[in-house]
């Protein structure tokens, strides 16, 4: 309970945001600390976690939406099994809608976007130098949603955000599997070469290929 406290504390108070909460929740579900298929009764978070019943809810909610928990009327929210299938489920969805997104963003792309796009996976390759996990997660977010936002279309973006927290946090706990940061690299680079060519072929290939991948290591990292 204290290091849970210390997590959602700053200078001396308590943050009862619903997105502080919501975060640890998430940490503590996917370190194992509440086990798949455990209840999550609202009474026990509340005194668990020293704060009101508003922002366990608003975060609980969140996570639902995360596919992290499940809740169900009458009985209550309890955490869902995150295996194989799962995450096999959530990328095979992503891939289509990423993609999609990003051949429609070579629509309105712009030599300065583009530019954009050549720092943050400049920024990413400095932190991969530092297997810096956390750094390399925010720079390939930014990198993916800029690319995204050009497509102007929220419902699909909305989509992809649903589960990219998760999907962050997976990698957090699971790492990377064999050479997955150097072939992201990589795969970037090739998504790049294409938008800069404003080759739509070739760009369409790039992303499967970058979804597919991204798949794949995942799934065997958490085999292991």
């Amino acid at each position: 309970m204290k290091e849970f406290i210390n997590r959602v504390q700053q200078d001396g108070k308590v943050d009862t945001t619903y997105s502080k909460v919501r975060e640890c929740l998430r940490r503590d579900i996917l370190s194992n600390y509440f086990a798949p298929g455990t209840r999550l009764k609202i009474a026990e978070l509340i005194k668990l976690y020293n704060v009101s019943q508003m922002p366990i809810r608003e975060a609980l909610q969140q996570l639902q939406g995360e596919g992290l928990i499940i809740i169900e009327p009458h009985k209550g929210a309890y955490v869902r099994e995150l295996d194989e299938k799962f995450v096999s489920n959530i990328y095979d969805i992503r891939r289509i809608i990423e993609v999609f997104l990003t051949l429609e963003s070579l629509k309105k792309v712009t030599d300065r976007d583009i530019k954009k796009l050549f720092q943050t996976q400049k920024n990413y390759e400095k932190a991969s130098v530092k297997r810096d996990v956390e750094s390399m997660l925010k720079c390939n977010s930014q990198f993916h949603t800029t690319l995204y936002q050009l497509a102007d279309n929220d419902e699909a973006l909305h989509i992809i955000e649903k589960h990219s927290q998760l999907i962050n946090s997976l990698r957090l706990s699971y790492g990377f599997e064999g050479n997955r940061v150097e072939e992201v690299i990589v795969e970037h680079r090739e998504i790049l070469e294409a938008i800069s060519l404003r080759d739509e072929k070739l760009l369409e290939k790039a992303a499967t290929s970058h979804c597919l991948n991204a798949k794949a290591n995942l799934l065997a990292a958490m085999k292991n």
